[in-house]
């Protein structure tokens, strides 16, 4: 009832969780690749503590690579649910949708050229954990990609 009368909020609503599905999703596939790439010490002791440490040995190569991987599958899964979820977007010819992909890709790019990979190695420089550096660059890239979003690829035609 308050979320059918106030659309606006609703739709922020929407695609808090949307960004947040792609941001978990992102996350697990970007860990799992540093940990997979990087060098790990023989386990001893704590599991989440060794997984951890594992991850943030990995260089700043193998962290863009990381991020690479994580970008694109979750550009993907991003495109899909905010089409058909925060935006609502029904219908439309493959001509349409294809625009709309390339767009999304693009405005993604961009994001991840600027904050996911430039804002990623400053943070770096600056000696901040791989762990902490992700959280803080996400928070970047999901205030850039609603914008664009809404306002670029998915705004209503008049």
């Amino acid at each position: 009832a308050y979320l059918e009368s106030h659309q606006k909020e609703y739709e922020l609503l929407r695609y808090l969780i949307a960004g947040g599905l792609t941001t978990v999703l992102s996350m697990i596939i970007s860990y799992g690749v540093c940990f997979l790439l990087a060098d790990r010490a023989p386990l001893e002791g704590n599991f989440i503590l060794w997984v951890i440490d594992s991850i943030n040995r990995a260089t700043s190569t193998q962290v863009s690579i990381a991020n690479t991987v994580s970008w694109s599958i979750a550009v993907l899964f991003a495109f899909w649910i905010n089409r058909v979820m925060v935006f609502q977007v029904e219908g439309g010819s493959k001509a349409k949708i294809g625009t709309e992909l390339i767009q999304f890709a693009g405005g993604r790019l961009l994001s991840f050229l600027l904050f996911e990979q430039g804002i990623m190695l400053l943070i770096k420089w600056m000696g901040v954990s791989n762990i902490v550096n992700r959280i803080i660059v996400l928070i970047f890239v999901m205030v850039f990609n609603y914008v664009i979003s809404k306002f670029w690829i998915f705004k209503e035609k008049k």
